[in-house]
């Protein structure tokens, strides 16, 4: 493949992901004044702290797939019976790595902790949509392929139909049981889509057990980084709902998830050269050159500089915009979380383009998932004086934290190479 033909492909893949990326960003955003003022900050706490909790446990099947499985994709796009064989081990493993999980909510319910903590046990079912929603999700099959094109028109289309679903029919209150279905089943949808059109290609699913328990053991290391990247911004409304309250993840969420579509921002287009700088890194390459990688991350570390400023200014206006007067809190929690943008960005940057095509896999996911570890806890301790705010301290102290650690290892890595 010649450079002009691989340019157009990782800029079409790149479309791709944005695409997706852009609406997954607005689509959140514009259910916060649908949801927020239509349910109140006690119930729309409720809603985040179930996505959350939903989506914590997702991670545990998604299990890093997204860059393990599609690295092995892209490595055996053209050999169409490993292919069958990787989709058919990944799937029994997600399957393997969901039961302990489906046993343990199950159990919850049974023992009354679902209405402990939820609220109502039939948000467990609420719970458990999100969870195959996002665990069984095969976006790594195209993104391997670097065929995005299709399966993010069908995530637009899905998430824009279940948007304009929320917004006429949940208006008041006791719209709050209305409103679960009509978060859940777009998700569903799409995975339950993507994942028959993933049949289609690859054909008979097989049970190979013995490779799922391969994938499971040789991907660990893919599943503490990939886990532990999305740990934070998964588990926060979890510890926060825990330590402070519903209330709490209510004032917290509108500004996080404002920041957290920031720092998303650039992982498309990490995504998508993820694959090329991966085959251009490999160990077994004799000829690597590591000016390229710095190049690209300090560019993405100034753009990224450029949007926080920019972040800065239209932040008040946003959330007033989008909560009105009811939540007298986000705004001073959003001024710490928005520090979180350029030190995610460019800490994701290390770590896609340079250490892991590099094949330093195993120490980033140590590094990151520790890291991960000490920003929850750090921030659910500050969470109990402070609330909100003390959580977004802790986030921003441990990713500043982070950001040296991989600036060494990356140090390190060009510095043995030479």
């Amino acid at each position: 493949m010649g450079v002009h033909s691989t340019g157009q492909v990782v800029a079409r893949n790149a479309g791709a992901l944005y695409a997706v990326q852009l609406v997954s960003y607005l689509v959140p955003i514009f259910e916060i004044p649908i949801l927020a003022r239509a349910l109140g900050a006690e119930q729309y706490g409720t809603i985040l702290f179930c996505q959350a909790l939903a989506l914590t446990c997702s991670l545990l099947v998604e299990y890093g797939f997204n860059i393990n499985a599609a690295q092995q994709v892209a490595v055996a796009h053209e050999r169409p019976a490993e292919l069958n064989k990787l989709f058919s081990q990944v799937i029994l493993a997600k399957v393997l790595l969901a039961a302990p999980i489906i046993a343990l909510l199950s159990t919850s319910w049974l023992v009354g902790w679902a209405d402990l903590y939820l609220g109502h046990a039939g948000l467990l079912v609420f719970v458990l949509a999100y969870f195959f929603a996002f665990g069984f999700s095969p976006m790594w099959y195209f993104q391997g392929l670097e065929r995005m094109a299709g399966p993010a028109l069908l995530d637009v289309i899905l998430r824009l139909g279940g948007l304009g679903l929320l917004a006429v029919w949940v208006r008041t209150p006791q719209d709050f049981y209305l409103a679960l279905p009509l978060l859940a089943i777009p998700p569903l949808l799409n995975t339950g889509l993507t994942t028959w059109w993933c049949r289609r290609e690859v054909g008979a699913v097989g049970w190979d057990v013995k490779g799922a328990w391969w994938q499971i053991r040789e991907g660990f290391h893919f599943f503490i980084y990939r886990s532990a990247s999305n740990l934070v911004m998964s588990a926060v409304p979890v510890f926060l709902g825990l330590s402070s309250g519903k209330r709490a993840v209510g004032e917290f969420a509108p500004p996080e998830k404002l920041v957290k579509g920031m720092t998303s921002l650039a992982m498309p287009f990490l995504m998508a050269v993820f694959p090329l700088f991966s085959r251009r890194l490999a160990a077994h390459n004799a000829s690597i050159s590591f000016r390229g990688p710095v190049l690209l991350i300090a560019m993405i570390g100034m753009l990224a500089l450029l949007g926080t400023g920019l972040g800065v200014w239209l932040g008040p206006w946003a959330l007033g915009l989008l909560l009105g007067n009811g939540f007298p809190g986000s705004l001073l929690i959003y001024y710490v979380l928005i520090g979180l943008v350029p030190l995610r960005i460019v800490n994701q940057s290390i770590a896609l383009i340079l250490l892991i095509p590099a094949g330093h896999a195993k120490s980033v996911s140590y590094v990151i998932s520790a890291s991960s570890i000490l920003a929850v806890l750090l921030g659910a301790g500050l969470a109990i004086p402070y609330g909100g705010l003390g959580m977004a301290a802790g986030l921003l102290g441990v990713e500043a934290i982070l950001l040296l650690a991989l600036g060494i290892m990356m140090l390190r890595v060009i510095r043995d190479d030479k």
